[in-house]
């Protein structure tokens, strides 16, 4: 029997912060002025010992019309906002209309906590409707927690 490599899809608005997550998640150099994604991005990954493919999927509008079947076959989806009112109210509205798509278990991520203004975590969680972590990609020291973050969510599935 063939050992599948787990999914995991990064989701959300441009500029969020998907694909900076995915660098800390990797150990990887956080570039600060980063270039949009462009369509989709795919890095391997081990978690809880076995292998997995992380999808960050570009976020710009002209991005979202593939996301349906990237979305397809997923085993966790990673939602993620910026943490302002403005974005969470974006992000609602891709999780009301990706929902039929995303076959998987959903969270998301309140990013850019360390900006003045950011929503709290519990806040974005209850105007999403799903389990919500907050978290800020440009730190380092937050690596491990991202990395239990998305541990955690797949062995409790």
């Amino acid at each position: 029997m063939v050992d599948r490599k787990q999914k995991i899809c990064f989701v959300g608005e441009g500029g969020v912060g998907k694909t900076s997550l995915v660098s800390l998640l990797q150990g990887k150099e956080i570039i600060r002025e980063r270039s949009p994604t462009v369509g989709l991005e795919i890095e391997d990954s081990v978690l809880n010992g076995k292998k997995c493919s992380i999808w960050d999927l570009g976020g710009q509008e002209r991005f979202k019309f593939m996301w349906k079947d990237f979305l397809r076959s997923s085993g966790l989806t990673v939602l993620v906002c910026d943490s302002t009112e403005d974005n969470v109210k974006k992000t609602k509205e891709i999780l009301e209309r990706y929902s039929n798509h995303i076959g998987s278990k959903i969270i998301a991520i309140a990013n850019k906590q360390d900006l003045e203004n950011s929503l709290q975590p519990e806040n974005v969680e209850k105007k999403l409707g799903i389990k919500t972590y907050g978290m800020s990609a440009i730190r380092v020291d937050l690596r491990e927690r991202m990395k239990d973050i998305l541990e955690y969510e797949f062995s409790n599935d």
